[in-house]
């Protein structure tokens, strides 16, 4: 959540940007001995028969990804991507350097219908160096789902190139390695260009992180950055107008509130769900202006809480001050939603139909 506090962020970021030697693009400062990757491979896009993988190595070995599902033969990646894949399928994927296994994980392709369940989880407002977020990330990796959606502020106090890995790629290694992140920017990640450029490449998320189209087979997620207003309107009804897609997400980082212009284009689409962050707490909200959508704030992802800077909005019908994921399962014609806190407790269930 932007607060009078960030300009001391501000501060303390210029003085980790001067020790880590500054400069406009720099790149990450050298991570602690963890083997052969600086930054393990992780998913960036799956599609129903591909899927890509990123990562920073070590030295100059070269890096061999290759997957496999079941006893079915081996598939090699070619500059990161996994192509000829089945689709609706479970692959291993392992990573070699020169040789030598240094890294795994699975990557479950997307499906072309929802006749069977597929979860994913949202959070925003994460990558702080505390236990809250380490219980995040903790949370995220053992539900293992098929897509990770993040609705801002992904790193605090701010992002910098340098601190990306310790603030994002380790703590969410256990999710990262089997599910791709299609996520917006927030306040905290634009205070530096460099930072905002470092996390949008890392990802490639289209758009800077702020108007995007993603999808993962069936499932649209249309990414509409810091702020949803009068300028997105276009975007957001071209990429909701879209056909295709049997289940729509839409994400931005501050929550969509009562008057704004995208709310007559969110009732016209068949909007699934509507996901932000920006307060740190869970709401589920009801927007008269777009019947049986839901409304979902979800800054629960760790980074500090301020009780007084965190008020219950008008328009919720369910406020929880905790930290922890939405669970999402999509499949027929339903959708169900759980709040899941750190403890592994339900918190918020219910369930709404993929088009209101």
């Amino acid at each position: 959540m932007m607060t009078g506090r960030l300009a001391a962020a501000i501060v303390l970021a210029a003085a980790l940007a001067a020790g880590c030697g500054g400069g406009d693009d720099p790149e990450p400062a050298p991570a602690p001995d963890r083997g052969a990757f600086v930054r393990e491979p992780y998913l960036t896009r799956v599609g129903e028969t591909s899927a890509r993988l990123r990562w920073i190595v070590r030295g100059e070995g070269p890096v061999r990804i290759e997957a496999v599902a079941g006893e079915g033969p081996p598939v090699v990646a070619r500059d990161g991507v996994l192509s000829g894949l089945r689709p609706d399928t479970r692959y291993r994927w392992t990573a070699s350097v020169d040789g030598v296994e240094a890294s795994e994980g699975t990557v479950t392709t997307a499906p072309t219908t929802l006749k069977r369940p597929l979860e994913l989880l949202a959070f925003g407002d994460y990558g702080a160096p505390n236990d809250d977020f380490r219980a995040v990330a903790a949370l995220a990796a053992s539900l293992r789902p098929r897509l990770l959606v993040t609705a801002g502020d992904n790193a605090y106090l701010v992002a910098l190139p340098q601190l990306l890995d310790s603030q994002i790629f380790q703590p969410l290694r256990g999710v990262l390695a089997h599910a791709p992140n299609y996520g917006v920017v927030g306040d905290h990640d634009i205070v530096f260009a460099s930072g905002r450029r470092a996390l949008v490449r890392a990802f490639e998320w289209p758009g800077g992180g702020g108007r995007y189209d993603l999808r993962y087979g069936p499932v649209q997620v249309v990414g509409l950055g810091l702020r949803g207003d009068a300028a997105d309107v276009a975007f957001a009804r071209r990429a909701l107008a879209r056909p295709g897609p049997l289940a729509r997400l839409v994400t931005v980082h501050q929550p969509i509130k009562a008057g704004n212009p995208l709310l007559p284009v969110i009732a016209g689409a068949d909007v699934t769900a509507v996901l932000a962050g920006h307060l740190h707490a869970y709401e589920r909200r009801v927007r008269p202006e777009a019947p049986g959508v839901p409304f979902l704030t979800v800054g629960t992802g760790g980074a500090p809480r301020n009780e007084g800077r965190t008020p219950r909005s008008d328009d919720a019908v369910v406020y929880l001050a905790e930290f922890g994921v939405l669970r999402v399962r999509l499949q027929a014609e339903e959708a169900t939603y759980e709040f899941v806190d750190v403890r592994g407790e339900v918190r918020d269930r219910f369930t709404a139909p993929l088009v209101p």
